[in-house]
């Protein structure tokens, strides 16, 4: 296997696996599961669902080609609300999760833009 087929191939298994943990974590909000969690962060109960809605439609996103770009960059923006709500509650190790997602989402495109570019 060629350089270019093991980089889209490690690409979309990063992307897929990462839609996977955003649809998870959608789901959880959706279902209000975290309705709580985001109340004792000062958020109101509508807004774990906005982001649950977010979360999804950024999973799905993350895992068709003509919308990747926008999906990383709107759950990047979601990751880092969620980075800096970790931190500003006391909460620094949860801090990792939001900056894992993104920098695999991140990793994700990067390699599929090297697979393209080179003809594979």
């Amino acid at each position: 296997m060629n350089a270019s087929k093991v980089r889209t191939v490690l690409s979309w298994t990063l992307l897929v696996l990462v839609a996977a943990m955003f649809a998870m974590s959608a789901l959880a909000k959706l279902g209000g599961r975290m309705t709580e969690m985001f109340a004792g962060w000062g958020y109101p109960a509508w807004f774990a669902t906005l982001i649950g809605v977010l979360e999804l439609a950024g999973a799905i996103g993350l895992v068709v080609p003509k919308t990747l770009r926008l999906a990383v960059y709107g759950l990047t923006v979601i990751m880092a609300g969620a980075a800096y709500t970790h931190l500003a509650n006391g909460e620094g190790a949860e801090v990792l999760r939001p900056i894992v997602f993104a920098a695999v989402m991140w990793t994700g495109l990067w390699l599929r833009g090297r697979a393209g570019s080179e003809g594979g």
